[in-house]
């Protein structure tokens, strides 16, 4: 819709409807927003990045106690929704055994996005990575991204008018994101692929 240049709701209307937002109701749209973006599949649909930081940011106005409440609701938000992908990997989708000697990998640098982390949660617990491990990785890999948004929340007002962010911005974010999962799904689902074998005749 964004490469045909459809009429589709935007980062504008967002803002403009966060605005009126305070109070309980910031914490609870902070918190559904990062549930429902770090959920596995349905996070690829629903890129709220942009909406979670523009509520952080919206935050600050209403001083440090509502800052840090938002900021905490995001964090308890994308913890329950990893919890829901584990769970979600461990009995509907693992058909490996659990193997105790598997060690959880945090890879920092290529899972703090959401929609990657999801995915990187529910392929530990396929591969046969004990839950709890899973847990662990990704508790540490989200308070150290959280910290970091953190300090970016607070910094990026003095670059950017958050209230005068365009529609465009949310749309280069999510045409990126779906460059780079679309670049991995082919990439894998070649890797999955494998040749015929020529059958020798005697």
């Amino acid at each position: 819709m964004g490469l045909l240049q459809l009429s589709m709701p935007g980062v504008e209307e967002l803002v403009a409807w966060m605005n009126n937002a305070n109070g309980w109701y910031l914490y609870i749209a902070a918190f559904l927003s990062i549930l429902l973006e770090g959920l596995y599949v349905i996070g690829n649909f629903l890129p709220g990045t942009t909406m979670v930081l523009v509520l952080v940011v919206i935050s600050e106005a209403g001083g440090a106690t509502s800052f840090i409440a938002t900021i905490m609701a995001v964090f308890l938000g994308w913890i329950a929704s990893g919890v829901i992908n584990i769970i979600f990997a461990h009995t509907l989708v693992r058909k490996t055994p659990v193997d105790g000697t598997l060690m959880a990998k945090d890879r920092l640098l290529t899972t703090w996005f959401p929609a990657f982390r999801a995915n990187y949660e529910v392929a530990q617990v396929v591969s046969g990575i004990a839950p709890w491990k899973v847990f662990l990785s990704t508790l540490r890999v989200k308070a150290l991204a959280i910290a970091v948004a953190t300090v970016y929340a607070i910094i990026l007002p003095y670059f950017i008018n958050i209230r005068e962010v365009s529609n465009q911005e949310g749309f280069l974010a999510v045409f990126s994101v779906a460059l780079i999962c679309l670049s991995v799904g082919g990439w894998q689902t070649r890797k999955g692929i494998t040749p015929p074998q020529t059958i020798a005749h005697s």
